[in-house]
């Protein structure tokens, strides 16, 4: 096993391999629903639960997308439901974006199945492995926030 200190190389490269696992759970979750909802727009809900009501722009940033494409992506979150769209009450040619209960609920679900699917699998492992993996997440969380130079996720 590489070394934690060579952050770059081969660890990277066997953390790559050792979080497939944690990939492979999410987006077996994500099949689960009985929403329609790919990985992107998935993190576009996600966004949104974080950030609150925002317009394209700050969602586009947040997830480093160009504009048009957040605006599409808005589109197609709207038409299923799962946020909605207002003018901003100070600048009419701007939109904001919001959840809607169906897009919290779905969010919820999604969540759910996850911690449902995590909790089986870690279930096989060791008091002492599952301990580890924790600890090891949250400090992989935080150093994410630190380097998105905020909160973490």
């Amino acid at each position: 096993m590489a070394s934690p200190s060579d952050a770059g190389g081969d660890y990277a490269a066997e953390l790559e391999v050792a979080a497939r696992g944690l990939l492979e759970v999410s987006v077996a979750a994500l099949g689960r629903l009985d929403e329609t909802v790919g990985p992107g727009q998935l993190r576009a809900l996600q966004a949104l639960a974080r950030l609150g009501r925002v317009n394209v722009s700050a969602l586009a940033a947040d997830l480093e997308l160009l504009p048009s494409t957040a605006s599409r992506l808005s589109d197609r979150l709207t038409a299923a439901g799962l946020i909605s769209r207002q003018v901003s009450p100070t600048n009419r040619r701007a939109t904001l974006l919001e959840l809607t209960p169906a897009g919290r609920r779905m969010l919820d679900e999604f969540a759910g199945v996850r911690a449902r699917a995590l909790a089986e699998v870690a279930g096989r492992m060791t008091e002492q492995d599952r301990a580890a993996l924790l600890r090891g997440a949250r400090a992989f969380t935080v150093a994410l926030g630190e380097q998105a130079g905020g909160a973490a996720p």
